[in-house]
């Protein structure tokens, strides 16, 4: 019974660490961090500097992977013509990944020098299409984002201008989920929540992948990723990483994006999104290496906890049905545990027929995006998933 004891508390600690704690943990780093730094500041008589290179204006190359993008690519295309950027200096690369729509179309009318466009005939994947547009730009920053991402005009200023550092290698914005009703979808307050954390983890220089709508990188760093890439953004960023370059996190580089207002129509995308984290863990599994410091406890924490706190759920539930019989203290945990998913379960119901009951969606929320890591963990050992992509409601 002790060891089953064991392994319900070392279950249960691992979600709230990853949930609860880690944020206390990484914030507390980033203050020691800073006060370090002013101490050493004010011992050596310096003043702050205002932030280098705001001049710094390289040539920039955006490129888009679009694949049936007909309800956003023409108002992408003008809100990239209209970014607060010398225009001699910035070329849109957009790459049609075998859509079927009228994407080709709306990108053909919407013809512009500074446009590259490439329909590519054959569907591969947005990893093949990423690869080939970034071979094919000779501009010194590839800027990353999505068909369905807008910029704040300022954006890839405030993108490039972190490249006058040699040691940054990756620069991520502030992507903002607007919700599209006046129900709010709770991953948008998740979303806030993560934003936290990569601005606390950017102060540490532990960033671990960007977001994918608003990024940019050296074209020298960039190295093609393979056809069966799921999650590219975070491959393509921890890469830097493991070339010993920084991942920079600038949140006044916006972007916004709009997401739906019901979970269910996000959860094909987190299934995904969770294959993809299982094929990124096994491919960088070596940033879990203490000489990547914060980087390392970042994965761990960040990321490696948090795609196994599904079977961490599965493995307290279980245990604990085991050890209700030996303490009242495991019955009221074990009554715990079986509320919550109750409610989660009746927060979906209710949520066929409209919006969630509000005092509901967080349960309903966590659940669902639980088992959608489950569900992509089985397709990841079961191999059923490839580099293509279909359209969601985000």
């Amino acid at each position: 019974m002790i060891a089953v004891e064991i392994v319900f508390w070392l279950a249960a600690l691992a979600i709230v660490y990853t949930y609860f704690l880690y944020p206390v943990v990484l914030m507390a780093l980033s203050a020691l961090k800073q006060l370090r730094a002013d101490l050493r500041y004010v011992s050596q008589g310096a003043t702050r500097r205002p932030l280098q290179g705001s001049e710094y204006l390289p040539t920039v190359a955006v490129l888009v992977a679009a694949y049936n993008e007909e309800r956003h690519i023409a108002e992408r295309i003008r809100n990239l013509l209209a970014c607060d950027y010398p225009p001699e200096l910035l070329r849109i690369y957009i790459g049609s990944d075998g859509s079927s729509d009228a994407t080709n179309r709306l990108v053909d009318e919407a013809r512009h020098e500074r446009i590259v466009f490439r329909p590519f005939e054959q569907r591969r994947g947005k990893p093949s299409v990423i690869n080939d547009l970034a071979a094919l730009a000779k501009e010194d920053i590839l800027v990353f984002t999505d068909a369905n991402t807008s910029f704040e005009p300022d954006a890839v200023r405030r993108l490039v201008r972190h490249f006058s550092d040699p040691s940054i290698g990756c620069v991520s914005g502030e992507l903002r989920l607007v919700a599209g009703s006046k129900n709010e979808n709770p991953d948008n307050v998740y979303w806030r929540y993560e934003r936290v954390l990569k601005f606390f983890e950017g102060r540490l220089g532990a960033l671990l992948g960007a977001n994918g709508g608003v990024y940019g990188l050296r074209r020298e760093h960039y190295r093609p990723i393979p056809p069966d890439t799921i999650v590219d953004d975070f491959s393509i960023s921890v890469a830097l990483i493991e070339q010993g370059l920084r991942c920079h996190y600038d949140p006044e580089a916006r972007a916004t994006e709009e997401i739906p207002p019901r979970i269910s129509d996000e959860f094909r995308r987190r299934v995904r999104i969770g294959i993809g984290n299982y094929q990124a863990l096994r491919r960088h599994v070596g940033l879990l290496h203490p000489r990547h410091g914060y980087a390392a406890l970042a994965f761990l924490s960040h990321k490696c906890l948090r795609w196994f706190a599904p079977h961490c759920m599965v493995i307290a539930l279980l245990t604990n049905m085991v050890l209700a019989f030996a303490h009242p203290v495991y019955r009221g945990l074990l009554a715990f545990q079986i509320l919550f998913y109750l409610l989660a379960a009746a927060g979906h119901v209710a949520g066929k027929g409209g919006a969630v009951p509000r005092l509901l969606r967080l349960p309903v929320f966590f659940v669902s995006m639980n088992m959608a890591l489950l569900v992509g963990y089985y397709r990841y050992l079961t191999g059923g998933f490839s580099g293509t992509w279909a359209r969601t409601a985000r």
